[in-house]
């Protein structure tokens, strides 16, 4: 089901105001990264590549005004970007945040910001990026890490549920929304929330 579909499934269930969907990952281990396709490459963001990052960036996102804040939230060698050779765009990328301070993360660092180019769709380099991340936070020693998504963002909580994230579920609302989330993966009779 594309994003757009599910994205209008979801969001008649859930309030304009409610808080974005939590997921943490309870394990210092590293994750495989998926090999990086031909004709792509993976590697960190360099100094002065910002307005090819903002171009990938607003892809997905439409609020462009977080891009100023993000490389001060960053670890070092923590946004992971795709490369595409033939191109030299970018195509995906993820940043790994340091500890930011949330109250149910005290001191967590964050998987923030995955995005891939829908015209280099079917290759994994949302999932290349995401375990890079996973494992960049996991080598800085956070031992609670946590993305926050929004529940129509189908695609990135495949990625994260495959990396080894769960959801999050401080409230009933929280845990009926994930409900929702696992119908819409087809996943609703595999997952139990606990």
């Amino acid at each position: 089901m594309p994003d757009d579909d599910v994205a209008h499934a979801l969001r008649p269930c859930r309030p304009l105001h409610a808080d974005k969907l939590e997921m943490i990952r309870c394990s210092s281990a590293l994750v495989p990264v998926p090999p990086v396709p031909d004709g792509y490459r993976l590697r960190m963001l360099a100094v002065g590549e910002e307005p090819l990052y903002a171009a990938l960036y607003t892809l997905r996102f439409r609020d462009g005004s977080r891009l100023d804040e993000m490389p001060g939230k960053t670890l070092p060698a923590g946004c992971f970007v795709v490369e595409h050779m033939a191109s030299d765009r970018l195509v995906a990328s993820c940043r790994a945040y340091h500890g930011i301070g949330r109250p149910r993360h005290p001191g967590g660092g964050q998987l923030a910001w995955l995005v891939a180019d829908p015209a280099h769709g079917g290759k994994g380099l949302g999932t290349i990026v995401a375990a890079a991340v996973t494992n960049r936070l996991a080598d800085e020693g956070y031992e609670r890490p946590f993305p926050r998504t929004e529940d129509a963002r189908i695609r990135a909580i495949s990625i994260y549920l495959r990396l080894g994230w769960q959801p999050d579920l401080p409230t009933l609302d929280m845990r009926e929304r994930w409900d929702r989330v696992f119908a819409a993966l087809g996943l609703a009779g595999e997952r139990t929330l606990g």
